[in-house]
């Protein structure tokens, strides 16, 4: 039994220390991060709201590498509450997503159908991202990471 603990804790050792070299600390804009766009659409236009943000993300998808996830969801309480989830690679990601012009047509074209439109930020985002994001005119609040981690997808 002695041995079998032993080899355990030497087992354990090991991939926590293969662990530790897929993860790293969480440093200003250089690793990933989430934004949430909350949207809530006019009475007449949560369908048109639907299909510009579908041709969106498809748009996106094609054009984005840095965008690592991209989700659109439906409020299950408020049938004209929309939801981005956002996660990007990096700050240079968030910054390359505002200068996209699949982006910048889309935010034209919704923005008429809209009553709402804020952003939240979650992690640890370069300055010039954020401030490029507020520039824009869109409420945004941003939730600053303390202390943290990202794990690599990656072996």
């Amino acid at each position: 039994m002695k041995y079998y603990l032993i080899g355990f804790i030497l087992l354990m050792s090991t991939s926590v220390a293969l662990a530790d070299n897929h993860e790293s600390e969480v440093g200003y804009g250089g690793k990933p991060f989430v934004l949430i766009a909350r949207m809530q659409s006019k009475l007449e236009s949560a369908n048109d709201v639907v299909e510009l943000s579908g041709l969106a993300d498809k748009a996106v998808k094609a054009s984005e590498p840095g965008m690592l996830l991209h989700t659109f969801e439906q409020d299950p309480h408020d049938p004209l509450g929309f939801v981005w989830t956002e996660v990007y690679a990096d700050s240079a990601a968030l910054i390359f997503h505002l200068e996209n012009p699949p982006l910048q047509n889309y935010l034209s074209e919704v923005s008429p159908l809209l009553d709402s439109f804020t952003v939240e930020l979650y992690g640890s985002v370069s300055e010039e991202a954020v401030q490029m994001l507020r520039a824009t005119g869109t409420p945004t609040t941003h939730y600053e990471t303390k202390f943290g981690y990202v794990r690599s997808l990656t072996p």
